[in-house]
């Protein structure tokens, strides 16, 4: 009897490991590509960004508060601005979106990245 029970406990267990393994994965943190930016169903970079990845608007560091600037955006590799040119940018041109924190951010572009950047890559 004992040996029944644990055995459909473990039968139970393995198959709720087996259903978890094949559900979508979990998205990249640093990452937005197409097939998520089309499953959003959202048309503008800003409110897809502020609805998948809402923690890339935010200025981070322990200067945060005191540094001046933005977190930067570049599209297709040329800066833009700050998030806020993320509104001017349709989801439908957008190939993937890729948050940099500060220090590969300013590594990549140099100064002025202090808050980190999104860079938007388009449809060629």
């Amino acid at each position: 009897m004992r040996r029944t029970v644990v055995l459909a406990v473990l039968t139970v267990a393995l198959a709720a490991c087996a259903g978890q393994s094949s559900s979508s994965p979990r998205p990249n943190p640093s990452l937005i590509a197409r097939a998520e930016i089309a499953e959003a169903g959202i048309s503008d970079a800003y409110q897809l960004v502020q609805k998948l990845r809402p923690a890339w608007l935010q200025k981070r560091g322990a200067t945060s508060f005191t540094q001046e600037g933005d977190v930067a955006v570049y599209l297709d590799g040329t800066r833009v601005g700050d998030r806020e040119a993320l509104r001017g940018i349709m989801t439908i041109d957008i190939e993937s979106l890729e948050f940099l924190d500060a220090g590969r951010a300013t590594f990549r572009f140099g100064a002025g990245n202090e808050h980190g950047a999104i860079l938007v890559t388009t449809r060629n």
